[in-house]
């Protein structure tokens, strides 16, 4: 008879309680890799060329556009499945993803020699990150990340459905420990983008070996049932389509970048986008290790509180999200050329525009009710919007008003998306327009602050990170 995680570990605790300690460690989580990764960010802008980083990024914004277009929302299934956290069906989830994993690679590989095709290579523009004679290399290289990644034990997935962070979170803080390590002894050896691809298939090597080895649950086997694989399927065939519009929204914004802008600029570029992703990878990081989980069960026991609860759920993230925005927005241009040497001065403009999205991060939380409810269809439609008001906006944005103008259209496509949300969620009585309007004085409170601290600290003469060393040594 097939067991269950849940025997394993025990009676659970209340809903609150598992919310509240998840959220501590997703925050404590984020906490460390935002830091670690801006002390790292600042140190290898130093030591590599702006054109790595454009190159790295570009590579990622491929195989994770193969894996999402790819996905059939396993991790969903298990979060949202009444027979989600049984051994068999875990175990039978795991040998699909392992398959999945290697036909990707697979499919990257064929992808990565067509580019070395002359002809091919002749209709890449000369001047982008993708006509690079480095990158079909690199991407293959990288792309065996897939294939480790894949590899991990689905007991994870049973462990955020319980929102049983604990063991998840020393994963990945260990794996971005292995990480640095990787980069920057690399870097100091070999100064090239071959020093990032290495520190992240070490940390996905890790990663991989820790799920089997400390995540509560049951050991992996290569057994499966065929009807599990039918089940997976039948409800993944429309997270596939909504997954196929995350990837355009999403990762086809720096394909695209990368081919509309020339290498060193698409470098500049992904250095406004690490700082801007900075505040919204922490509010990606609570809603998909929260909402899901959280808004799952409160419809499968409390429906009627829906609306109460997203509320509640969302509030510290909307808070976290418009202040930072205004931040950004008030002194992006102050924070670039405080961090960055001139190289990178572009990037300050860049951040001020594309802090907008940020500001409306909250209002599309609310889709992943549709997800709860069993509503995939809808949700592929509003992904799908979502993918085609990018494209539009961004090439839009382009022909008007050249490379900036690309930006501007990655805010302008999220007004448009999370607007739609917003209309079929108003429609279900799921959401209040009073309180959607919570952001703005939010907003407004962050600009005020961040003109503040900038005036101070042009007053003392802190333009620039050297002048505290310059202080210090006084």
């Amino acid at each position: 008879m097939s067991t269950q995680v849940s025997e394993v570990s025990g009676s659970q605790p209340s809903l609150r309680l598992r919310t509240i300690r998840a959220g501590f460690w997703t925050l404590g989580q984020h906490g460390f890799e935002a830091t670690t990764r801006f002390i790292t960010n600042l140190i290898l802008t130093r030591l590599l060329v702006p054109e790595a980083f454009g190159e790295v990024s570009a590579a990622l914004a491929v195989i994770t556009g193969l894996g999402l277009i790819s996905d059939f929302g396993v991790q969903a299934v298990i979060i949202q499945n009444a027979r989600g956290d049984q051994d068999d069906f875990l175990r039978s989830a795991w040998v699909f993803l392992m398959w999945r994993g290697l036909l990707l690679w697979a499919v990257l590989c064929v992808i990565c020699l067509a580019l070395t095709i002359p002809w091919v290579h002749d209709l890449l523009p000369s001047g982008s990150v993708f006509a690079s004679d480095l990158f079909p290399r690199l991407t293959a290289v990288l792309g065996l990340s897939l294939v480790v990644g894949e590899a991990r034990s689905t007991a994870v997935f049973v462990n955020a459905r319980q929102l049983n962070l604990g063991p998840i979170v020393t994963i990945d803080i260990t794996c971005r420990i292995v990480s640095i390590v990787v980069v920057f002894a690399w870097a100091l050896w070999a100064p090239s983008a071959w020093a990032i691809v290495a520190s992240i298939i070490a940390g996905e090597v890790v990663r991989t070996v820790l799920s089997h080895v400390i995540v509560p649950g049951p050991r992996m086997a290569f057994r499966w049932e065929r009807h599990h694989f039918r089940e997976i399927v039948r409800f993944g065939k429309w997270v596939w389509v909504s997954t196929l519009g995350a990837f355009v929204s999403t990762q086809s914004e720096v394909i695209l970048l990368g081919i509309l802008l020339s290498s060193p600029m698409f470098g500049v570029y992904v250095i406004a986008k690490l700082l801007v992703d900075s505040g919204e990878l922490l509010l990606s990081r609570i809603e998909s290790a929260l909402s899901l989980p959280v808004l799952s069960e409160i419809i499968r026991k409390r429906p009627s509180e829906l609306r109460d609860q997203y509320y509640r759920l969302r509030l510290p993230i909307e808070l976290a999200s418009a202040c930072a925005s205004g931040i950004l927005f008030a002194s992006g241009g102050f924070i670039v050329g405080f961090l960055y040497d001139q190289r990178y001065a572009g990037a300050g403009l860049m951040v001020q525009i594309m802090a907008i999205r940020l500001a409306l991060y909250p209002c599309g939380i609310i889709q992943t009710a549709f997800v709860a409810t069993g509503e995939t269809r809808l949700g592929a439609g509003l992904s799908t919007f979502r993918a085609v008001s990018m494209i539009g906006c961004i090439t839009g944005g382009f022909f008007l008003w050249g490379p900036l103008g690309t930006i501007a259209g990655l805010s302008g496509f999220r007004i448009l998306s999370s607007g739609l949300v917003l209309f079929y969620a108003n429609k279900r009585h799921w959401i209040s327009a009073w309180r959607e309007l919570r952001i703005v004085p939010a907003f407004v409170a962050g600009a005020v602050v961040a003109k503040v601290a900038v005036g101070v600290m042009a007053g003392i003469g802190l333009s620039n990170i050297a002048n505290i060393f310059q202080i210090l040594r006084q």
